[in-house]
């Protein structure tokens, strides 16, 4: 519905109109009625800053996208023009009121942060653009062979999910080969809410489960934060991972099953092929990437057009791979990958990020 940088243009304007002594709750309930009541029931009381109380509403009005109609931010928007006499955010409203979103589909970028190639991955593509537009399959477990990329996945998945909507924020967690005996279960929990702005202690150790109080303490704070969360999760599915780690990461996603904590939370699963707890299949999605003896030269076509579209854009014509000699350099750099399914994949992407460090040249 908005880019990132428009995002902040009507937080500091929805800011600037309710002032530094602004009531926010005033400016829901007459802006929103008649749906503000869920507004208000969602507003977190710990944001005293009227930036903080700004930013939460216009991500709770991108949550809400087309919801209701007219929609939320269209509302919104609609007073900052006509009330407030933003007139500068006129074209904003009417595009909402279009039902128009200028954002790209970064699902399908193949050249992405720190310049990374992202080649192949079509179905993963395909299962992470779902959980985050859907709340009815709020997990998403990604498993495949040794080799198979899981760890560039979760790359992927945070570029592109982090720049998918101004209103998500993605959070990874890794728990390395071989440290699954000395990882502890409150520095899962602490990983998770690093981002957050917490004003609530860690729980103590009782004679209750600890990983089901601290998976009561994460998912309460993360509801307290504006937007929608998306933990990432590689490597927990490691056999010889602490029981308490295994049970937090179990009861996780047994919580992110209960539709009101699916609205604002979905669980990432690498690298995880154990069962969860109750009826959960219906709820999941299943995604196994392929060996990377299986991608072909048409997968790096799609990479090495992206990256000559990159050069076009850099103002580089010179360094553009000619279309007649795309399909032949594809071909070339299948055939000098390493033929071991272990290193292939790395060998194709260090070739293509060998491409693109030329281009830079």
């Amino acid at each position: 519905m908005l880019k990132v940088d428009e995002f902040q243009v009507v937080v500091s304007e929805v800011a600037d109109h309710l002032g530094p002594t602004g009531d926010v709750r005033t400016l829901i309930s007459v802006v929103f009625t008649p749906n503000h009541k869920p507004i208000l029931a969602a507003l977190p009381t710990n944001l005293s800053n009227i930036g903080d109380q700004a930013q939460w509403l216009v991500e709770y009005c991108l949550l809400s996208r087309w919801a209701v109609s007219p929609s939320l931010l269209e509302s919104l928007l609609v007073r900052l023009v006509d009330v407030a006499g933003k007139g500068g955010l006129a074209s904003l409203r009417d595009r909402v009121h279009r039902r128009e979103d200028p954002n790209p589909d970064i699902f399908q970028a193949r050249w992405v942060l720190a310049n990374q190639p992202f080649f192949d991955r079509k179905q993963i593509r395909v299962s992470a653009k779902l959980l985050l537009e859907q709340s009815e399959q709020p997990i998403l477990r990604v498993n495949g062979p040794h080799g198979s990329g899981k760890t560039y996945t979760a790359e992927l998945l945070a570029f592109v999910m982090e720049r998918a909507r101004p209103d998500l924020h993605v959070v990874l967690a890794t728990l390395e080969d071989l440290s699954g005996p000395s990882y502890e279960v409150s520095e899962l929990a602490e990983t998770l809410t690093l981002p957050m702005r917490i004003d609530e202690p860690m729980p103590v150790r009782s004679t209750s489960s600890y990983p089901a109080a601290l998976c009561r303490w994460i998912i309460r704070n993360t509801l307290k934060q504006p937007g929608v969360w998306v933990f990432v999760l590689d490597g927990f599915g490691q056999r010889d991972a602490k029981a308490e780690v295994r049970e937090l990461v179990q009861n996780l996603a047994k919580q992110v099953f209960t539709p009101e904590i699916a609205k604002r939370l979905r669980l990432v699963l690498l690298d995880y092929d154990q069962p969860l707890l109750g009826n959960w299949r219906a709820r999941t999605l299943d995604d196994n990437l392929l060996d990377p003896a299986s991608i072909t030269p048409a997968d790096l076509e799609e990479c090495i057009n992206a990256y000559n579209k990159r050069m076009q854009e850099d103002g580089k014509p010179h360094k553009v791979i000619e279309s007649s000699g795309v399909g032949q350099l594809a071909v070339s750099l299948v055939e000098r990958a390493p033929a071991q399914s272990s290193e292939r994949l790395r060998g194709l992407y260090d070739q293509l990020l060998g491409l693109f460090e030329l281009g830079q040249a």
